[in-house]
């Protein structure tokens, strides 16, 4: 049987569900999520196998509208850049919200794009009544084709979509089609900085998820206890009370839920000591 391969991009505005509809095709999490932009910083690519042949999947951050700080501005470079080295584009939006100026200027850039596109309507499950607002988007399948309706959240109908998928890449050799573990672009390190920062987003103010940083400093199994040392940085004293919270209950609440997760994930005792600093430059340094 002929196999098919190569990298399709997920692409669509904030909060519209890449992130978890990637965690699903490959059925582990592998991409962080949060109800907040700003989410998903870097492009996180994923290989992914089956009988068909292989995908390398890269979910990109939501594209914003007018950004003015550095970190969305750093954001904002990153999906062009990945839709430029795209076979087939994942064009996803969220029927449940209003089309607005993100959305347009997400269309304006995929228009430019030469890659194959499948126009995938998410959040079925939400877009209830007056919340369905699929007809603001029907226009756009005299461009990209009939649409895919899913959920990502609930998995449904993620088999066809993978279908269409496989259909429209093209052929190629792929020699071992073990799925085996997904192999994802972050290293270890990487990994648990992300997780830990998912663990923040949730737990923190509206404002704040645009001023901290995570940095993972130690990783290292010992005795059959993965110990990690990590710091979240905040871009000022005031952001940094904020995250360590009244007698410290954010930070352990922040600690306490990556620890767990991390357990879960690593099958092991995790051991994790997490420190707040201010560092009003580590966008430069991280993003950059």
């Amino acid at each position: 049987m002929k196999t098919k391969t190569g990298k399709v991009v997920i692409a669509g505005r904030p909060n519209v569900g890449k992130s978890t509809l990637l965690n699903a095709l490959v059925d582990q999490k592998v991409s962080i999520t949060s109800p907040r932009p700003q989410t998903t910083r870097k492009s996180v690519r994923v290989e992914y196998k089956d009988k068909r042949g292989m995908i390398v999947f890269s979910d990109t951050p939501g594209l914003m509208g007018k950004v003015d700080d550095l970190v969305g501005k750093r954001i904002n470079t990153e999906v062009p850049k990945e839709l430029a080295t795209a076979d087939l584009v994942l064009y996803m939006i969220d029927i449940s919200r209003k089309r607005g100026d993100e959305e347009n200027k997400l269309i304006g850039i995929l228009r430019k794009i030469k890659a194959p596109k499948i126009l995938v309507y998410n959040k079925i499950d939400l877009a209830k009544g007056k919340k369905n607002l699929i007809a603001q988007y029907q226009f756009l399948e005299e461009e990209f084709g009939e649409g895919v309706m899913i959920s990502a959240k609930l998995r449904t109908h993620l088999k066809t979509l993978l279908g269409r998928v496989f259909d429209e890449l093209p052929e190629g050799e792929v020699k071992n089609l073990d799925p085996g573990i997904p192999i994802i672009s972050q290293n270890a390190k990487q990994f648990v900085a992300e997780l830990i920062r998912e663990k923040a987003f949730l737990n923190l103010r509206q404002e704040l998820p645009y001023t901290i940083g995570v940095e993972v400093q130690e990783m290292e199994d010992r005795k059959g206890v993965l110990v990690i040392k990590a710091t979240i940085l905040a871009v000022s004293d005031k952001y940094k009370s904020m995250v360590i919270g009244k007698k410290g209950v954010k930070i352990r609440q922040i600690g306490y839920e990556a620890r767990k997760e991390l357990e879960l994930l690593r099958n092991k005792k995790v051991y994790l000591e997490l420190k707040v600093e201010t560092d009003k430059h580590w966008p430069e340094r991280m993003l950059l």
